[in-house]
């Protein structure tokens, strides 16, 4: 079991998971470089399009995964061997029930996917359904292991996983861009895939046996009723949940399928894929610092909690401003240089994917707090609600404005929604603070936000050199002005102190 202290699993966890992320993104964007090149933008489109469908069918997954990590908190806060094997061997039967699930009715989907996916060229409509089986196996897959690799992450040991999966993902991004330049062939480049990620799995699970041997030899230990009766309760809440969650954020692209086709699927999947490249990042720190929360709402008192909330909540602004900053200023030019104008969308597009990124984003923390926390009952008929609106509205201006209406429509359907709710929530129920002070610091963040970009587009709007020159000083202001501007404005405040007193001790090498 983890030993160590909680700034030190945090710092480590970080470390070798920003390290990871890194170097996935940039094989990764390597990988998509030469997709683009090789093959055409259907096959983007089918890309994106599957990937949500999967999602969708992953609804019967239930958000199982929150609980486990959750009922595994205080099991190994505790060190109780036998009660956390328990765990891990009722939820392996779980996944185990869930993974058939899903295969059986992603074989029945199989049956109406060419009526979703129309006018695709022969060559795609020949191998539609070999690419979707491929992509089912590889969900289906994933069920098999999961229950266990979430014991790495509950006990702050995730930076195994990110090493492992880093060392599997150079491999298989060498011999996918290999098998793209040689033979052009989509269907290689996922069976590749689909190798790489059983091989990681495997690998993980190894791993997990070994640093948890008592994981074999309580093998037999079985859960207590109650705690059954207890998860289950848990599931049904998170199961609304995820429902909600999917149907927000896992619906665009086949609406937009239905309005524009798949070549507009494509071309969205390129910013989709440069804006989930920044979101990975920051999403690697938060991950990273599940654990640890989690140790904090169980070990320390309301004071304690609440400062390391609004801390962690000041890193998601930093982390998510600077990127939304970076996005809009840069994120069209870089398209440009990348691979040309006619993979460009509009502006008002842009806008409209970075108030979805940011307004999402600024919810990490929350939904953190609120996972750890185990209020998972709390707003889970709300979420329902969200995807109820967001469905109506994407498809009213998804008639009317196209990909930009449904982007509007999924923006609205959050901000009248989970948006506010679920920070009341954190800080209602679980911090006893009233709301008001949390308000205060988004709007506040905002603002700054706002006036680091009016500062920025007005500086650019009037640089005379050519468009290569122009973009880098684009770079170097995003660099420096929106981190100048946020040094300045919190220096004094008790968040910033508080990194700052995290950093010298990092920096002294004291014990950790």
């Amino acid at each position: 079991m983890n030993d160590s202290s909680r700034i030190s699993n945090s710092i480590k966890n970080i470390s070798f998971g920003l390290l990871a992320q890194v170097i996935q993104m940039l094989f990764g964007f390597v990988t998509r470089t030469v997709f683009i090149k090789y093959l055409s933008v259907e096959y983007l489109g089918v890309n994106g399009l599957f990937i949500n469908i999967l999602a969708l069918l992953s609804l019967t997954e239930m958000g199982i995964s929150s609980v486990l990590l959750y009922t595994l908190y205080n099991s190994i806060a505790e060190k109780d061997e036998k009660k956390i094997a328990a765990l891990i061997s009722f939820f392996r039967e779980i996944y185990y029930k869930v993974a058939a699930i899903v295969a059986v009715v992603g074989l029945i989907f199989l049956f109406f996917l060419h009526d979703i996916i129309q006018n695709t060229s022969l060559e795609l409509a020949q191998d539609l359904n070999i690419i979707y089986l491929l992509f089912l196996f590889n969900t289906v897959s994933s069920y098999f292991f999961y229950y266990k690799i979430s014991l790495f992450n509950a006990d702050q040991n995730g930076y195994v996983i990110s090493i492992c999966n880093t060392l599997i993902l150079v491999f298989q991004n060498i011999i996918q861009i290999l098998l793209l330049v040689l033979f052009k062939n989509f269907i290689l480049y996922l069976i590749v895939q689909t190798v790489f990620q059983l091989f990681g799995n495997l690998v993980i699970s190894l791993l997990i046996n070994k640093h948890y041997p008592f994981l074999r030899k309580y093998k037999n230990e079985k859960v207590d009723e109650n705690i059954k009766k207890n998860i289950f309760s848990k599931v049904r809440s998170t199961a609304l949940v995820k429902i909600g969650g999917l149907l927000v954020n896992s619906t665009d692209n086949l609406i937009l399928n239905y309005f524009s086709g798949l070549i507009m699927v494509g071309l969205l999947s390129n910013y989709n894929l440069l804006i989930g490249l920044a979101s990975g990042i920051i999403v690697q720190v938060f991950s990273s610092l599940t654990g640890s929360i989690a140790n904090v709402n169980i070990t320390e008192d309301i004071k304690k909690r609440t400062s390391i909330f609004y801390s962690i909540n000041f890193a998601n602004f930093w982390l998510y401003g600077f990127f939304s900053i970076c996005i809009l200023v840069l994120l069209n030019d870089f398209i440009t240089i990348w691979i040309g104008t006619k993979f460009i969308l509009s502006f008002p597009i842009v806008i409209a994917l970075t108030f979805n990124f940011y307004m999402c984003g600024m919810q990490n923390a929350v939904w953190t707090y609120k996972s750890t926390f185990g209020f998972f009952k709390q707003g889970q008929y709300l979420v329902i609600l969200t995807a109820i609106i967001n469905l109506v509205l994407s498809f009213v201006l998804g008639k009317e404005l196209g990909l930009l209406g449904i982007l509007i429509a999924t923006a609205l359907a959050r901000l009248i929604t989970n948006a506010w709710y679920d920070p009341y929530i954190v800080l209602k129920l679980g911090l006893m603070q009233s709301p008001s002070t949390y308000l205060k610091k988004y709007f506040i963040y905002l603002l700054i936000l706002s006036t680091t970009f009016f500062v920025i587009n007005f500086i650019t709007k009037y640089l005379p050199f050519e468009f290569n020159v122009n973009f880098g000083i684009k770079i170097i202001l995003c660099l420096i002005i929106p981190n100048i501007l946020i040094f300045l404005f919190f220096k004094s405040s008790d968040e910033f102190r508080y990194f700052k007193s995290v950093l010298l001790i990092i920096i002294s090498k004291k014990e950790i």
